[in-house]
């Protein structure tokens, strides 16, 4: 999952709940949400080229990013250095904490907000619904998509562990391969592999119509996902019953969720699979609004 851009995510919200906004009767949360991730996407693309013009009040990658005097690190990537080298700087424990806190109170926004892989993976996906009518059913074999993260990332980092002397998880990062891509391409004059690598993924799941890597692979996003764990507090998408008009049906609220989740049951197992993009709120909205962003635990019978 990279870094979170921790002042990106916080100007983002900030303006959107200042500006009124918060109970969805002005403008669409995708709006909003488009404007900060395609804004991201076009600042890494940017990025080296500032940097080496001399620009430095912003540098680094999605391991590493570095705004003024704050940086903010990969969780996962500082959790492999420490269990290798059996050492926690604490300036790595600081900068690994304000991501985690940030995932601690708004949940993963992270990966519907600021991760550019994501903006590709849901265009993408917005695309081939469009091309194909169908779509790979591997989310009613595998339900539990977190459980399926969590595989993978045990699995991995016991053969870094095991097997290697450098967080190699770090290249899974597709966060951090987007962001590489032109930071590379300026030094090396050349294409890295990685452009590769996102491209296939990319294809995969054009042709089978379903966000694999983010829904069943990412192990990025299983810190992230804990950290939110720990808050029952945390923003999430509440589900008001009796406001709902269809509460039996599919409805416009799943239908409009990239991921195949069922906002109306995100109090179960799935809820760790929600990133709080806001789709599912923004279609509900015109049906009734049983769905909005709120703080705090669900109430009996959401």
């Amino acid at each position: 999952m990279g870094l979170v851009d921790g002042p990106a995510v916080l100007f983002g919200w900030g303006c959107y709940l200042s500006s009124g906004y918060f109970k969805m009767n002005k403008i669409n949360i995708r709006i909003w949400r488009r404007t900060i991730q395609t804004g991201v996407a076009v600042v890494f693309i940017m990025l080296p080229i500032l940097n080496a013009e001399g620009f430095s009040f912003i540098w680094g990658n999605f391991l590493n990013i570095h705004v003024g005097s704050l940086t903010f690190s990969d969780p996962l990537a500082v959790l492999q250095v420490t269990v290798k080298n059996r050492y926690l700087p604490v300036g790595l424990l600081i900068s690994a904490g304000m991501v985690l806190a940030i995932a601690f109170c708004l949940g993963t926004v992270f990966c519907s907000w600021i991760c550019p892989f994501g903006l590709l993976s849901e265009l993408v996906n917005r695309l081939a619904c469009r091309v194909w009518p169908w779509k790979f059913s591997l989310y009613k074999i595998f339900k539990n998509g977190f459980a399926v993260k969590a595989v993978v990332f045990c699995a991995g980092f016991l053969i870094v562990f095991v097997f290697c002397r450098s967080p190699v998880l770090n290249l899974t990062s597709l966060s951090f391969q987007y962001s590489n891509i032109f930071q590379y391409f300026l030094i090396q004059k050349q294409l890295p592999a990685a452009i590769w690598f996102i491209g296939a993924i990319l294809l995969v799941e054009f042709l089978f119509r379903t966000r694999l890597w983010c829904r069943w692979f990412c192990p990025q996003s299983v810190l992230l996902i804990v950290a939110r764990l720990f808050n029952p507090f945390r923003l999430k998408v509440v589900f008001e019953k009796e406001k709902c008009v269809g509460i039996k049906a599919p409805g416009p609220c799943q239908k409009a969720c990239s991921l195949d989740l069922n906002p109306k049951r995100l109090n179960s197992r799935i809820e760790t699979q929600c990133t709080n993009c806001g789709d599912c709120v923004d279609a509900c909205r015109k049906t009734g609004g049983a769905l909005a962003f709120g703080f705090g635990r669900c109430k009996k019978g959401q």
